[in-house]
């Protein structure tokens, strides 16, 4: 199984998106706007972690959670939605972050607003780290999970082709640490479900890429309309009637200037049009989307 590493200086681009995407989806600014404060935050704790990477052997949780957290939360509560803020501020009175981040660490259940603080927290240096330091995670090492952290995946990539006529290989993204690995076409991405009949592929009136077309809402709390052109061009939802998971999957050869992380991110109305229709995320992102 190939597995890609994260880019060695990966946050110049995430910004580089972010503030693409907050201009073009103002469904999305809100959330945009956030998420752009907290990678400062992440962005030092990445290049932090670098530095200190023989230190944090069997100490991850620990460090993230006394040097990182800390600065999530205090962006969070100046920058982040009023039910995020107010929902962190009461969650920490009644638990230990470091709980919080081990938890996550494990792969245990936890609510929405622990997986963001933690997921918020600890990416980053998982991300800096090497795959010794990520193997601390616990998490199935199938092929439906991350082969590094055992962490389940957060999206779907196509990749460029290197030739021209060819179709470039499909990626998984990891919801924990953030690296990458090759995983069959037409396949679901958590039950391993080959059964065309049973996979659902669903894109906007005005995408002419995918094979199942279906209209999606335009915009939060309006009708389905026809659009000549789409939304989301390079974005399409993968469902699945066996286990009723989906996935947003990310095509790199229509939209090369796309960034996987922040593209799913500002899919918004593909989600809910998803969650109408009975599906649930098989990660919801760091947003809760």
């Amino acid at each position: 199984m190939a597995v890609t590493v994260v880019a060695a200086e990966p946050y110049a681009e995430l910004r580089r998106r972010t503030l693409e995407l907050r201009t073009r989806y103002g469904f999305a600014r809100q959330l945009l706007d956030f998420y752009g404060a907290l990678l400062a935050v992440q962005e030092n704790a990445f290049h932090d972690a670098r530095r200190l990477s023989i230190a944090l052997v069997g100490n991850l949780d620990a460090y993230v959670a006394d040097v990182v957290v800390p600065s999530v939360i205090d962006v969070t509560v100046a920058a982040g939605p009023d039910r995020l803020r107010s929902d962190l501020i009461r969650r920490l009175g009644t638990e230990e972050p470091r709980e919080i981040v081990g938890r996550w660490m494990r792969s245990a259940d936890q609510p929405l607003v622990d997986r963001y603080l933690a997921r918020a927290s600890l990416g980053p240096v998982l991300e800096a780290l090497d795959a010794e330091t990520r193997a601390q995670c616990e998490g199935p090492r199938d092929r439906h999970h991350c082969p590094e952290c055992g962490g389940p995946p957060q999206l779907s990539c196509f990749e460029v082709a290197q030739e021209d006529l060819a179709t470039g290989p499909r990626r998984l993204l990891c919801a924990r640490c953030g690296v990458t690995w090759g995983y069959p076409r037409m396949t679901c991405a958590s039950c391993g479900e080959t059964d065309t009949a049973k996979l659902l592929v669903f894109t906007e009136y005005g995408n002419t890429s995918g094979e199942r077309g279906s209209v999606v809402r335009g915009l939060p709390g309006a009708e389905p309309v026809r659009v000549d052109r789409a939304l989301f061009p390079n974005l399409r939802v993968e469902a699945c009637e066996s286990c009723r998971r989906y996935i947003l999957s990310i095509d790199l050869a229509i939209d090369r200037a796309a960034v996987p992380l922040v593209d799913e991110m500002a899919a918004i109305p593909l989600d809910l049009y998803a969650r109408e229709r009975g599906f649930a995320k098989i990660t919801p992102n760091l947003m809760g989307f």
